[in-house]
């Protein structure tokens, strides 16, 4: 009998590659170890030269970060309002490794990192470490810009996986404390939030928490995510306008400029007929789409799905997989505009779009989808790191 895609988890799968495995290898002896390095700020690094800096020096703060929102430090938040990822992506990674390459050392500091992350978290579940440290009284009124519902779903994936492989249940319970938190605050109802994170992750991040604990209220969430999306052309204005309009209140500078196609919610999906924007946005609001389609059997949502897909792999994507035309916002431009010289060709988008022929590949077993994975997976993730597992690329000219 045919195994269906939708069926193949972490827990019933091996790698027997040889091209694979000696990445995984790579993995387990370089990256994660000094990834840790990193976020401990123990790696003497330096990229406040480096174009894809983004103007950061050399520190991450991220675990600093999250120690100060457990009031085991004092200090204030450091890095982008999304530091936080880097910590939850890393995780995620660690709990992937543990599956195919047991280690007990690695396992204590994950578990404590656990623990950490459980301490930082609020009691009523929020966790975005820059509105608790230095901005409390602001949380979610700025979500154009802040990143908070981006950032709490990077760990509510992270924890389902860590649970999957571990069996840890304090990780599955802070998962699910955030989303509890994240449906408090959000939805049609009177004294909630009707809005929507200004970067698309929260969806595909509440649908696999749902495949894991079955509860349905978290598959109903991220439907009402989508479903609301481009809804109210004036949410965001009116958030920054009630948060404070003046520009040294950004989170980000430069953000509130841009178009609302940039965060594609110039209209609602279903009247979006072309991929625009942001082009990692894009491909996660597809993933998030298409796994909730197939979890739902929501045909509209289909059908979007499809719509986006022929739009970005037959007219919107480089002959090697890259996708985003151009740097100027790390976006998609018009149909058949592929530029050298402009491309931005995001590590992240490849990263994204293969995220999305897996979905689509679970949907139906067409070889479009596993054909356009694979590719991604060759030509852009694996071309952001290099071979020796420490140095990272964001942008594949």
């Amino acid at each position: 009998m045919q195994t269906k895609v939708s069926e193949i988890t972490v827990n019933n799968i091996d790698i027997t590659s040889d091209f694979w495995n000696r990445y995984r290898k790579l993995v387990v002896k370089e990256v994660l170890p000094y990834q840790w390095q990193v976020m401990n700020d123990q790696a003497d690094i330096d990229i406040s030269d480096d174009p894809q800096g983004n103007g950061s020096t050399k520190n991450s703060h991220a675990i600093a970060n999250l120690k100060i929102a457990a009031g085991l430090m004092k200090g204030h938040h450091y890095g982008f309002p999304f530091q936080d990822t880097d910590v939850y992506k890393w995780l995620e990674a660690a709990a992937y490794s543990l599956k195919y390459n047991p280690d007990e050392d690695l396992k204590k500091i994950t578990d404590g990192l656990i623990d950490l992350i459980s301490e930082a978290q609020e009691d009523d579940g929020y966790l975005s470490t820059e509105f608790q440290i230095d901005y409390p009284d602001r949380k979610f009124k700025r979500l154009k810009q802040s990143h908070e519902l981006y950032t709490m779903g990077h760990y509510i994936e992270a924890g389902v996986v860590y649970y999957q492989i571990t069996g840890n249940e304090k990780a599955l319970n802070i998962a699910k404390k955030m989303a509890n938190c994240i449906d408090s605050n959000f939805g049609l109802e009177n004294g909630k939030i009707p809005g929507y994170d200004g970067h698309p992750e929260i969806e595909l991040a509440l649908s696999r928490l749902y495949e894991t604990t079955r509860e349905e209220k978290y598959l109903k969430l991220a439907y009402y995510f989508l479903n609301q999306r481009g809804k109210d052309k004036n949410f965001f204005d009116n958030q920054i306008k009630e948060d404070g309009a003046s520009s040294d209140r950004d989170l980000i500078d430069g953000m509130r400029d841009f178009p609302l196609s940039y965060y594609q919610a110039s209209k609602p999906i279903e009247d979006q007929k072309t991929a625009d924007g942001h082009a990692v946005r894009v491909v996660y609001l597809c993933t998030g789409m298409a796994y909730v389609a197939r979890l739902t059997g929501d045909q509209q949502l289909l059908e979007a799905c499809h719509r986006f897909w022929k739009g970005i792999v037959h007219r919107r994507m480089y002959i090697t997989g890259n996708i985003g035309s151009t740097t100027t916002g790390e976006a998609f431009t018009y149909d058949y505009d592929l530029p050298n010289d402009t491309m931005y060709g995001e590590t992240c988008a490849s990263v994204g779009l293969s995220f999305f022929a897996r979905q689509m590949l679970a949907i139906e077993a067409k070889g479009e989808y596993g054909d356009i994975l694979e590719k991604e997976l060759f030509n852009g993730a694996l071309a952001g790191m290099a071979l020796d597992g420490k140095h990272f690329f964001m942008s594949i000219h």
